[in-house]
């Protein structure tokens, strides 16, 4: 039996777990899918990081005052 060699009930848990989490996935790019195109509204858009005013630093202000 070398280091690699799984039983196969394991490789048959594994096959599951792999086709479940591709459905998970597919699950979701329709949603997000959905959501885009018929503006659903279901899922909460933020905007970029880029694009979000950052805070003035209190010590920046003071400063130039």
């Amino acid at each position: 039996m070398g280091v690699l060699t799984l039983s196969q009930p394991r490789i048959d848990n594994l096959r599951r777990f792999r086709r479940n989490t591709w459905r998970a996935i597919a699950l979701c790019t329709a949603l997000r899918v959905a959501d885009a195109a018929f503006g659903l509204n279901l899922i909460e858009h933020t905007e970029p990081v880029a694009a979000q005013e950052a805070p003035a630093c209190p010590l920046s202000q003071e400063i130039r005052s």
